[in-house]
């Protein structure tokens, strides 16, 4: 306010100034009062016009703002995907179409944050202990398999429709970072720095199966969201996990 202030009080002065001159003028010159309402009016323009070139100053420095941010995140991304190579691999090998370049920011959503104190129960003893993903500074590990594998007391393992990410932090506080129902699922993960996961995984829509990323900002509880042209009736749900978690029996 403080510098719209200041930019409007030269236009301010030069109207009181030229309203004053012209005032004095006209009494000697007996002008009518008309011609000091079309004076007004011009300071009027002059100052709005200014006040227009002010707010869209401010705007396109949001919108600068905001596009710097996009292109953390990206770069985030690239980064993470060059640490996913099976991933990128197994959908390539299943589509020839898909490439890892091709995704774009979808949206972006800050979450509330859903926590509960619980330690982690996932000890080497659990099949699952080989794919926890560690925190790079040692502040926890990711889990997104527990949930989605269920060992039954008789038979053998079996997939369940729904899926989770969950972050047991070393504070003793189990986060949940992601959920999805039978629509989706998580395949892989992983730290790309001690604040940010990117998860992997797919969407189902109407058309079929594309493929999805989630880059998280866990301190902030902040997802970005990425989409992929791709979309395909031949992918196999199951087909990566099963592939990734061969030290499971299915």
């Amino acid at each position: 306010m403080e510098k719209a202030g200041t930019m409007f009080r030269p236009f301010l002065i030069f109207t009181r100034f030229v309203f004053y001159s012209l005032s004095f003028q006209t009494k000697k010159m007996n002008l009518n009062r008309s011609f000091f309402f079309r004076v007004s009016l011009l300071g009027l323009f002059v100052c709005g016009m200014a006040s227009c070139a002010s707010d869209r100053n401010v705007e396109e420095e949001v919108l600068e703002d905001e596009y710097n941010l996009v292109e953390e995140e990206i770069q985030l991304l690239e980064i993470g995907i060059q640490q996913m190579q099976s991933w990128a691999s197994h959908w390539k090998s299943n589509e020839s179409a898909f490439s890892p370049s091709d995704f774009s920011l979808d949206k972006r959503v800050s979450v509330d944050q859903l926590e509960w104190p619980e330690e982690n129960y996932i000890d080497e003893s659990s099949p699952f202990y080989p794919y926890l993903i560690p925190n790079p500074e040692g502040r926890g590990v990711v889990d997104i398999y527990s949930y989605k594998i269920v060992f039954p007391e008789q038979g053998g393992p079996f997939l369940n429709p729904d899926s989770e990410v969950i972050y047991f932090r070393n504070d003793g506080m189990r986060e949940r970072l992601l959920f999805m129902g039978p629509s989706g699922g998580f395949e892989d993960a992983v730290w790309v720095t001690p604040e940010y996961l990117l998860v992997s995984g797919f969407f189902e829509e109407e058309a079929g199966i594309t493929p999805k990323l989630w880059l998280i900002d866990v301190k902030n509880s902040v997802q970005y969201i990425f989409k992929h042209p791709l979309v395909t009736t031949n992918y196999s749900k199951d087909g990566f996990l099963k592939k990734k978690l061969s030290k499971i029996d299915f």
